[in-house]
């Protein structure tokens, strides 16, 4: 076994170890979802797509289609949190034994994607039981986008603070982010909201959510804002295994 899939193993081995967050896959989803979509009032709403166009549907499929990627991204980046954390000694021990840096580095990147995949089926999974988008697959690749963002964001916070703190930061920021700036249900969007993390995937999530059209815009500008999260990421999880 190649020692990248060494420190691969163990870091799913320290995951298997974390029932709070195993417990989180399997009840946010169902949980957040489930639940706003159950409270949607019965009326419809007018809103803007990415290309100009106004469509108007009912609020029942408006709330799973908005929140299905803000619980992929609420899983992703809390389970990047978990990860650095609960796998950082074993993390320099590896470093310690003769593993080069890069090798920890890529195995833990490789696990969090794999995480934030399970996180977005999970979350469209559950979706699908209210709300058909459009374009299924467009839609599942703006989730996945918005869970590695969130989830490279959680492994930067987690090699800044300590668990509880940087769970509350996680938790907050991905909430502030994609429940309040980029709700398409808002009467007026903060300029702010334009430099958030969220903003592109969210715009390409409901676009392919009530759109046979796809604007491929946001996806660009999605795996720019990735690789910009990605690489503060590696920078900071690469400064905490070096020893």
């Amino acid at each position: 076994m190649s020692r990248m899939a060494v420190s691969f193993a163990m870091g799913a081995r320290q995951i298997r170890r974390t029932p709070v967050l195993l417990g989180l896959l399997v009840f946010l989803p169902a949980y957040l979802v489930g639940v706003f979509t159950y409270v949607a009032p019965d009326s419809t709403v007018a809103f803007e797509l990415v290309g100009g166009e106004t469509v108007r549907v009912s609020l029942a499929e408006v709330f799973p289609a908005f929140t299905t990627p803000m619980v992929a991204s609420l899983l992703a980046g809390i389970s990047g949190l978990f990860l650095i954390r609960s796998t950082a000694d074993a993390d320099a021990r590896l470093v310690i034994a003769g593993h080069r840096p890069f090798e920890v580095i890529l195995a833990r990147l490789a696990l969090l994607t794999g995480i934030s995949t399970i996180a977005t089926l999970a979350a469209v999974g559950v979706m699908r039981v209210a709300f058909a988008p459009e374009r299924l697959g467009w839609f599942a690749a703006a989730v996945l986008l918005t869970a590695l963002i969130y989830g490279t964001f959680g492994v930067t916070v987690g090699t800044l603070l300590v668990k509880l703190p940087g769970v509350y930061l996680v938790l907050f920021g991905s909430m502030i982010d994609l429940f309040l700036f980029q709700n398409p249900l808002a009467t007026e969007t903060p300029n702010a909201a334009t430099l958030a993390p969220g903003y592109y995937p969210l715009r390409l999530a409901m676009d392919a959510g009530f759109s046979q059209q796809v604007d491929l815009e946001p996806l660009v500008w999605s795996l720019g804002v990735l690789t910009v999260f990605g690489a503060l990421a590696v920078a900071s999880f690469s400064r905490s295994v070096r020893v």
